[in-house]
Parts: C-alpha cells; structure tokens; sequence
C-alpha cells in the first residue's frame, strides 16, 4: 500500500491545476480500493457548505455545483465529528439525506474520512459501494492516512487555484501566517530563490514561444559547460570508465532526447520552465514504473539533470532583477545575509514561509523594526514575485493584489501607526518612571543592528544582553583575540559608562557558523551556548581574554554565561575565567584589569531551580524567556508547526517568571530578564508587577514600553498580575492584560486593521 500512497500523492502533485488534480486523486483511489465510487467535498467557509468538486462513480454534472450544508448529510457529520464513518448501509443512518441530483441511490457502502489541515476541515473523502458492507480496517486506514499525506497537498492546490482565479478577476488574495514583528508594510514582493525543486514551479502558459525556446536552449547549454567542468575537475581523480556518466548526461541533454521532449510541451503553449517540469516528472514517472533495478536508479539522473537545467532558467530569469525601492522580502527561510543585501532603505517587509514568530531570524526583524510574518502558507514562491503587496504584521496577512481602497486603508493606517511611533519618540529622553515613583532601568538587547544600536545608545540605561556570536556569524572563521577586543572595546566605549552586559559564544540551535557547521536531529536540545564553549576551551579563553582587555580603563563590563544547566558548568567556566584573568594579569602587570560581574542566563528550567547555588556562585542572572518558555512548553520555536503553542503569557511560564523573582529577591541575586516578553508593553507590566526592575529589549520596543510604564501604577500592575496568576489559559490572560491597558487609556496601542 505505501508504493499505491505515494504513487498517487506524486500524481496527485504533477497536476497543473486543482481541477485535473482532483479528478486525478477520485480516479486514482476508486482503482486503488477496488470501489465503484470515489468523490471529494470541499468546503466553502463562505457559504457554510461543502460542495462537490471531482466524482468517479456519481453524477459527473454534479461537480461544482451539488452544495451540501455543514451539518447536513453524513457529509456533514463526517466534517462535525472530524472522524470517520464506515456503515454498510448508508441509507438506514439517521442521518442520510437523499440527494437525486448525484445519482447515489444504488450505492449502499459508505466510506468517509475529513480532510483536516492546521486543524482546519478541508473536505471530506467518500468512497461508495453498491454492494452492502463495512469496508475493512485496512482500507479504512489506507483513506485515513492518505487523507493525512494529501492535506496540506491539497490546501497547497487549493491556494494555488483562488490565487489564479482572483488574479484573473482581479481580486484581492489574502493569506494568513502568524505575526512577528509588528507593523504594515507596503510594496512589491521580491523573492529570494528557493531551494529548487520541481514542486516550487508554478505551471504557467507563455505565448512567446521564440522567446521560451531561448531561455530554454541558453540554460541547457550553461548545463553542458557544467557538466564538462565537473567532468575535466574530475578526470585525474576518478577512474576512466567512472566518467562516463557525464557522456550519458550530456546525451540525456541532447536535441533528440530531453530537448524534443520539452520542444513539444513549448509548443503547447507552456513557458520553458514548465516545459521542463512536465517532461522531468513525466520520466521519473516512468523510470520509477520500471521492474529493474537499474533503469529505475535512473531517475535520479533524470532529476538531478532536470534540477540543474532549472536552476540555469530561473538563475537567468533572476539575474536582472533589482530590489524595488519598497521590498517585500519572501523567502523560504529566512536568513540574515537575505536582509544584509537588500540596499538600505528599501526594505518595507518580511514574509517567511518555514521558521517561526520566535526564530532568531525572527528577532532580527524586530530588532530591524521590520515588519514581518512567519509560517505562512507553503506556496511556490516564484508565483509572487514583482507583485504588489500589503504585509499587515499587525493581525499576520498578507495581501495579494490589492485594490485601490485597500490600498488607500492601509496607507492611512500606516500614517495613524507613524503618529503613534512619533508619541513614543517624542518622551524617548524622559525618565522611565512608574506615575508612583518606581524607576524601571531599559536596556538594550543589542548586538544585531551594531550602528543603528551604538547611536541610540542615550536613549537606554545600558546593554542587558550583547549578542556576541553576530560578530562570528559576519566572518568566514573564527575571529582572532585581537579582533574581538577591538569590536568589545568599540561597543563597551560607546555605552560607557552605562553597562554593557556581554554574552559568551551562543551558537547552536537555529544560530550556526557557516565555518563550524553542526548537524544534529534535535539542535535546540544539543551542542548549543556554554556546552560548546566548555568543549572548546581554546575559544572559550581568547572570547574571556579579549573581553577583559576590552573592558580596561572602562569598568562597564558584565559577562554573562547562556544555556547553563548545572553546577558543573558553572563551576568550569569561572575556572576558566580565572585561568584568562591570571594569564592576562601576568602578561600585562602594568595594567590594571579589572574582574567583572559574572552571571548566568535562565533559560533551561533545571537552571530556574538553582537559585540557591547561584546566588553563592554569580554576581547576577538573567532570564532568557524565549528558549525558557520553549523549553517549558516543549515547543521548538522556529517550528512553523506548532508557532501557536509558543505563548510566553501561558500561565506556567508567568508562574514560574514569577517564582524566580521572589526566589532572587529571597537570595540577594540581582536579576532582570532580556527576553522578547520584556519588549512587549502587556508582558513588561506583568514583569514589573513580579518584581523585575531591569527589562532588556529591542531599540524598536523601548520607547514604547517606557511610553507605557510612565502613565501606570505599580500597584494597579500588581493587582492585574494576581488576576493573570489565576488564570489556566494564556487566552484568559491576554484578555485581562487588554482589558487593563483599554481601561488605562491606553488602546491606542492596539489600533489595528479590522
């Protein structure tokens, strides 16, 4: 059954539109299960109802235009259960309704499975048989899992369809993702090419057949000279008769094979990159059906030629293109050399496909003050390109093709959000004090957009996190001892005398080094912070080192330790603090170095249970309440997936952000917290209410969050904390946190598209 499976979600996939897509899949299961009928229901949220859009058994003038309510019909039941239903007598179900117009009256045997996808019903599968009878468990799981594997396939068509249509019609499409940073963004897309495959090209017609076929010849002939470049590369190091598979490719290549193929499908109208497409899958297809073993390896030959031509096309489709003066950036994943090329000034917008609202990537934006929206639908990204756009980061959508009036809302909903900016710029040198008198020290978590930081650094009471690994991350190897004093020095000097609290390496996770690549299966759970620090002491010493030199004639440095779990870490990394001490002390005993505060980040629960170690070990802690609340929740936040369960307000991360205030208070250990939480407005409330007086946030949040705690009572945040600690669903709390900030006078924050 698992060759059938995914023998049909390749078909299934190779379909130019959702229609013949459709037709494939009904066709392909009713000969798999060996039925008289197979259709699929769709449903229109629209309209309440799901109608019938492809049949092998029914009614054939049905499709598209039968309707069938929600809480109608077994249809409707199979949708309100999200389970199956397997009755050998469908007719004698209380809940049946005859329906004449689908010919249905013969078929006694009913099979039917919910097409769920993001938790969302799609549709609804049903397989018929005249013959009365419960179909078997086996084929009840084959629908159940190929309903599973085809979900997001056939939301992905479904997508694909309404963009087509409402390109046509000129409509506007909207497309929902979740939000990270906040904002509207107003532009052109511009995409930043995928990772090839066939399954991220559109199939498009082109009438301009002349000028297909020379796109198509231009790309096959930089293939060739690929090819011949390997081969010659090769030829000293590899045996003779090895290279014969470079002449089998470059026959594969000629006129008379892939390219008469393809010749054919160009003459029917389609562009050369569908062509190719068409003619690729077609042969894998067909190599795969084959019994030996030998000729079905070829299709991976097949691919691998076919990938390398379209990267060719689209590579020269691409090459003249410029970012527009207002850029949309949209990527698959997101990277920060993706933002480094966009020419200052012109980027508007970010759109993600895979990552999350909690990725680093993710945080860059913020820190950037850019707008941008995460696990968004999984769509072939070469369809947007150059089309017009509006990124509402506010409420995660994203417009496709907008009209005039959306166009005109959405400006003046941009100018509404710049006047509100500006109210916040204007108090940006004031004290940030409570209206009862309690001061709140802002600080920077700073280390991403060095310039834009270093020149705001009067507006902040200091650095409470200093992401050092965005140096690493800029270079093409380690960075030297001397290097790195030079860049902690530039940094500590433009803060001084405020502090500057300076993090060691954290690498790992989502955060690598093109230089020191690590692979693992489950990177946030693995060689990450101060494990890979300990494990290379050598690097560990020359980041001590230049930190200490750095800091001489200043005194505003504080070194903090991530990802700490245990006392033995703790206990090996002062070690080797001294050791760096001692040795820069004995080789420059003229100058006066001066030991630092050292301090340790909460972010893996064990940690959150040690206080009473740490306050006789460190100088200060500080919560890191992005990979604390992944770890509490078990979510790994760069997973588009599961975005939606990273919630840092649920209440047993509020619980325990709280235990560890009164636990510091109770053990003297100063604390703040350097999370995204603190930037928030709602979240900096609820930290100051527990007792945190240092809140370590992006530039684009401090003016904001002072904004805010300078028109607020510590005591009224107090007794909306004790209402929040009550609460069992982050829902509940995000309410109360809202309702609090409207009856404050303070909903103009949340002044957002309807």
């Amino acid at each position: 059954m698992l060759a059938t499976l995914r023998s049909i979600a390749e078909s299934v996939s190779r379909q130019a539109n959702l229609d013949s897509a459709l037709v494939c899949f009904v066709q392909m299961v009713k000969d798999a299960m060996k039925t008289q009928c197979c259709s699929i229901y769709f449903a229109d949220y629209s309209q309440d109802n799901f109608v019938l859009m492809a049949t092998e058994g029914l009614n054939p003038d049905a499709v598209g235009k039968f309707r069938i309510g929600f809480t109608e019909g077994l249809v409707g039941l199979v949708a309100q259960r999200e389970e199956p239903i397997n009755i050998a007598f469908a007719k004698s179900h209380p809940r049946f309704k005859l329906s004449p117009e689908v010919n249905e009256e013969g078929y006694n045997a009913f099979l039917s499975v919910p097409v769920v996808h993001q938790k969302k019903v799609l549709g609804v599968i049903v397989v018929q048989q005249k013959m009365a009878r419960v179909f078997s468990q086996d084929e009840e799981s084959f629908l159940i899992t190929l309903s599973a594997q085809l979900a997001s396939q056939l939301a992905h068509a479904e997508i694909k369809e309404i963009l087509r249509q409402d390109e046509s019609s000129h409509q506007t499409s909207v497309l929902k993702g979740v939000s990270s940073a906040p904002g509207i963004g107003i532009g052109q897309a511009f995409v930043v090419l995928p990772k090839l495959d066939f399954k991220s090209i559109e199939l498009l017609k082109d009438s301009d057949v002349t000028e297909q076929r020379r796109l198509f010849t231009q790309a096959v002939a930089a293939t060739r000279k690929e090819f011949n470049t390997l081969s010659m590369t090769l030829s000293d190091s590899i045996p003779h008769e090895a290279l014969a598979v470079f002449d089998v490719y470059q026959q594969l290549l000629d006129a008379k094979s892939l390219g008469h193929n393809v010749e054919m499908q160009l003459q029917e109208g389609w562009c050369a990159k569908s062509a190719l497409k068409i003619v690729i899958e077609r042969l894998i297809s067909q190599f795969n059906a084959m019994q030996d073993p030998y000729i079905k390896e070829r299709a991976v030959d097949v691919k691998d030629i076919g990938l390398r031509v379209l990267h060719h096309l689209v590579n020269t489709e691409h090459a003249v293109k410029n970012y527009p003066p207002n850029t949309i950036l949209i990527a698959n994943t997101l990277t920060p050399a993706m933002l480094a090329e966009v020419p200052k000034g012109h980027l508007t917008g970010v759109v993600s496909v895979n990552g999350s609202a909690n990725s680093h990537a993710s945080i860059l934006t913020r820190a950037m003050g850019i707008p941008a929206i995460w696990g968004i639908e999984d769509l072939p990204l070469l369809q947007f390109n150059g089309k017009p756009m509006i990124l509402d980061a506010f409420a995660g959508r994203l417009y496709i093709s907008p009209s005039q009036m959306l166009m005109d809302e959405y400006t003046e909903l941009q100018h509404q959000d710049n006047l509100l900016n500006n109210r916040f710029l204007a108090e940006q040198d004031s004290e940030s004090i409570t209206l009862d008198g309690e001061h709140v020290s802002l600080l920077l978590n700073a280390g991403l957009e060095l310039n834009t930081e270093q020149s705001s650094a009067h507006i902040c009471d200091g650095v409470g996190l200093y992401r050092t690994e965005a140096w690493f991350m800029q270079k093409g190897q380690f960075p030297s001892q001397a290097e790195q004093e030079n860049w902690y020095r530039e940094v500590l000097t433009s803060y001084h005398p405020n502090p500057v609290v300076m993090r060691t390496l954290d690498i790992g996770g989502d955060k690598v080094l093109d230089y020191f690549n690590i692979t693992e299966e489950n990177p946030f759970l693995g060689w990450r912070g101060i494990r890979i620090s300990l494990d290379h002491p050598e690097l560990f010493l020359d980041q001590l080192k230049a930190m200490l030199k750095a800091n001489i004639g200043l005194g505003n440095l504080k070194i903090m330790l991530p990802m700490i779990s245990g006392t033995e870490e703790v206990d090996e990394s002062l070690a080797l603090f001294e050791q760096a001490y001692f040795e820069l002390s004995e080789k420059y005993p003229e100058q006066t170095i001066e030991r630092p505060d050292i301090g340790i980040m909460l972010e893996v629960p064990s940690s959150v249970f040690m206080l009473p170690e740490w306050s006789k070990k460190v100088d200060f802690c500080s919560v890191g309440s992005n990979d604390l609340t992944q770890y509490l929740l078990a979510v790994d936040r760069a997973n588009a997936r599961v975005a939606e369960l990273f919630n840092p307000y649920h209440p047993g991360v509020l619980r325990v952000l709280n235990k560890v205030a009164h636990e510091c208070e109770q053990y003297e250990l100063p604390f703040s917290l350097c999370g995204e939480l603190g930037g928030d407005p709602e979240g900096a409330i609820l930290l100051i209410a527990m007792g945190y007086r240092r809140l370590s946030m992006n530039l684009s949040s401090l003016n904001k969050v002072k904004w805010v705690l300078r028109r607020l009572n510590v005591s009224d945040m107090e007794q909306l904390l004790s209402e929040c600690l009550a609460q069992s669903t982050a829902k509940q709390v995000l309410r109360l946190t809202r309702s609090f900030m409207l009856e404050h006078k303070l909903g103009d924050l949340f002044y957002t598209p309807k």
